[in-house]
């Protein structure tokens, strides 16, 4: 929306701001990229890099073509989105036909009717784990366009940043539940087996492990069918 001062770029940027952290990536994503067409120009397509313990890769993106690009570089072992990923710093290609240090994303780009990328990384109190991609239709050679586009893309890390922060927390919360719920469920059948068949408590859990086993069975789905059914073995 635009502010009344008139400026639609410091309009888009607080619009940034504003962006709901509780959305998935992909949606979080074609936002910011519906702001950066409003102020950049053209459509952008923009994707989310993040360096794991083997290599970069790609968990979010606006455009399938934002993604093709990413694997490029990612097979090549370099690339702008790369560059920010693993080193902190922004990496800018001004214009995509006339790009040496990566000849090979500079053609796809081309190719693609991409000119101008931008990869910001993403703000982190940890060492840089990722960066923000934004593959835009015009260069970033002339009127200031280059400033621009690395101001919008610094603003948009953030709340890229804080959107997978968001998701992590809430993943971390599901997959904390269901740990308690499993152990809870185990420890029902193994009051189970400890009383029909007067084992300890490390006989119960091992007798559901050798189950699980042999019948190629979650320990936690076998402790629920036991509780649920009585049986045991399962039929």
């Amino acid at each position: 929306m635009t502010r009344p001062d008139g400026d639609p770029f410091s309009a888009a940027l607080l619009d940034l701001g504003l962006i709901p952290l509780d959305r998935p990536l992909p949606l979080l994503l074609e936002q910011v990229a519906d702001l950066a067409a409003d102020v950049l120009g053209g459509r952008p397509a923009l994707s989310v890099t993040v360096v794991g313990a083997d290599s970069p890769r790609t968990v979010g993106t606006s455009s399938q073509v934002a993604a093709a690009l990413d694997e490029v570089q990612y097979t090549a072992g370099e690339g702008p989105c790369v560059h920010a990923a693993r080193t902190g710093e922004v990496a800018v290609v001004a214009d995509t036909e006339r790009e040496e240090r990566w000849p090979g994303l500079a053609t796809a780009a081309a190719a693609a009717g991409l000119r101008g990328v931008v990869s910001m990384p993403l703000p982190s109190p940890r060492p840089v784990a990722g960066g923000l991609n934004l593959y835009l239709q015009l260069p970033l050679g002339a009127g200031g366009a280059r400033e621009r586009a690395e101001r919008f893309a610094h603003h948009a890390a953030v709340p890229v940043a804080n959107g997978q922060l968001h998701a992590r927390s809430v993943q971390l919360a599901q997959n904390l539940q269901a740990a308690l719920e499993s152990r809870a469920v185990i420890d029902q059948a193994k009051g189970i087996l400890i009383e029909r068949y007067r084992l300890t408590a490390s006989q119960a859990f091992d007798a559901l492990a050798r189950v699980s086993n042999e019948t190629n069975t979650k320990v936690r789905d076998l402790a629920a069918h036991l509780v649920d059914t009585g049986e045991f073995p399962p039929a």
